[in-house]
């Protein structure tokens, strides 16, 4: 039975949708064997102006999409690597450093994140993003300058503030352009870039640790953060080129009249409104609905037991077994689980045209991973290293959320815009104090809190995900709004 979450209007169920004379979408049944092919790869199929028209939006926006936030996980991977590498030293960090280097970026994030969602709504994306990724690209190689700890805590909040758009105003832009059956996959390609970065990062530090460690007076930890402030300029004016908006107010020069107005006749053909003007009524209708709740709690789960993986390389520094480079390296086994199980993921959701299931699958592993952690059979290498790599695992899972979070509030693109902006605020509110009280630097590499509470944080989430299912499947959010503004206009 297909679950309500991807039902576009009341009468649809298990259908794609195709164009009709190649005017407009029409709902066709689609077949098991067509599901099952749509689910690895959705264009094979359509006709020849929809392939084309999502072959562009492929091309232009997924792009932008993967090498904008590659950059942006590029540098939370590079902070971790650096600290490992030398940076710690040099700037003379102790204690917790560690652990504030990312709450201060946390608090630039969770500062900007609403207002910057909400400036979307007034500014075009096209605009707002690539500017934003200019600046950061500023702040990101000013790191290399830093003299003290005071000085890099300043520069990750400046940084945080200016990234806290990148996630979920891309995602927005990717709920703009797809149809629920094109969603995840991209989603899961725009989510397996962060981890490819992260994978990346422990290379380029092992490169630049043993091929630019002292050139020009600098430590490869610094030539290592100019490196990712570089590489973000370009991506900025590409941004400005590529980013097409929405199919309601799209400018872009490489979409024509005839391609966004077909492509907002797909939106309307799934559900999915385009953005109105954003009122106090909207905020209102928002939090008097279950969907900012629910996914704010169950994300606020996901981005805390994630935390857990981003102290592996501190393990590995710890034993004493292993190099710089392979202190560095060694994650990277780490990150390509992730990017398997990322697409993964996306492509089983598509195909069983339901998210739960498969969120409620990508915690187990990560469950038993801290489960071996919080037990610490420190001379067992090889269960130590397992217990490190299930909890990558659980990574993928959070692009299936953002991707349920468009479909169940599909009826509203600034419900879409204000749910994602609050999801992720909220979860990353936590995510600036818990690892403070979980993971203290100063009892590094035995986090013994830390590790039970990243166990008790991915069972909650698997928990909360059976609940939303329930919840969804009892009071679509679609009719709950419906039902306050009749009860309104009586």
């Amino acid at each position: 039975m297909v679950s309500d979450q991807l039902k576009t209007t009341p009468q649809v169920k298990d259908q794609e949708f195709r164009p009709s004379n190649d005017s407009e979408p029409v709902a066709l049944p689609q077949t098991r064997r067509a599901r099952l092919k749509a689910s690895i790869w959705d264009t094979w199929d359509k006709s020849p102006r929809e392939r084309k028209l999502v072959q562009k939006v492929d091309w232009w926006l997924l792009s932008y999409a993967c090498t904008a936030y590659f950059i942006k996980s590029l540098d939370q991977g590079n902070t971790s690597n650096a600290y490992v590498s030398g940076m710690k030293e040099a700037l003379d960090l102790k204690g917790n450093d560690l652990n504030y280097l990312t709450t201060y970026w946390n608090i630039g994030y969770i500062i900007g994140q609403i207002p910057s969602q909400l400036i979307l709504t007034k500014i075009r994306p096209s605009i707002w993003l690539p500017a934003l990724e200019l600046t950061w690209s500023i702040f990101v190689m000013a790191l290399a300058s830093a003299k003290n700890a005071k000085t890099i805590f300043a520069l990750r909040f400046l940084i945080g503030l200016c990234e806290a758009s990148a996630y979920p105003g891309i995602i927005t832009l990717l709920g703009n352009w797809y149809t629920p059956q094109e969603l995840a996959k991209r989603s899961a390609i725009f989510q397996a870039s962060s981890s490819a970065a992260n994978m990346f990062s422990g290379y380029l530090q092992a490169a630049l640790y043993s091929g630019m460690d002292g050139r020009a007076g600098l430590s490869a930890w610094q030539w290592l953060f100019i490196f990712d402030g570089i590489l973000g300029v370009p991506i900025a004016l590409y941004g400005f080129w590529a980013i097409p908006d929405s199919p309601s107010d799209s400018r872009t020069r490489w979409l024509s009249k005839e391609d966004t107005e077909y492509a907002a006749q797909r939106m309307e053909a799934v559900g999915r409104a385009p953005a109105a003007k954003l009122t106090w009524r909207t905020f209102l209708d928002v939090f008097r609905t279950w969907p900012v709740w629910l996914f704010s709690t169950v994300f606020i789960a996901h981005v805390c037991g994630l935390r857990i993986y981003s102290y592996f390389n501190v393990w590995l520094k710890a034993t004493g077994r292993y190099t710089v480079e392979q202190v560095n390296v060694i994650p990277s086994a780490g990150y390509g689980l992730q990017i398997i199980f990322t697409l993964m993921y996306a492509w089983t959701s598509d195909y069983l045209q339901m998210r739960w299931p498969v969120i409620v699958f990508a915690c187990v592993p990560a469950l038993i991973g801290t489960i071996i952690l919080s037990v610490w059979p420190e001379h067992n290498i090889a269960a130590m290293m397992a217990g490190w790599l299930l909890t990558y695992v659980e990574t993928g899972a959070g692009i299936i959320f953002t991707s349920w979070v468009s479909e169940t509030c599909g009826f509203a693109a600034e419900h879409r815009i204000v749910v994602i902006g609050v999801m992720e605020a909220v979860a990353f509110t936590f995510n600036a104090w818990v690892p403070l009280l979980a993971y203290n630097t100063s009892q590094q590499p035995h986090f013994k809190v830390g590790y039970q509470i990243a166990a008790m944080f991915f069972a909650v989430e698997l928990l909360l995900t059976l609940v939303i299912a329930a919840v969804e499947k009892r009071w679509p959010a679609r009719n709950l709004v419906k039902e306050k503004e009749s009860s309104n206009d009586v």
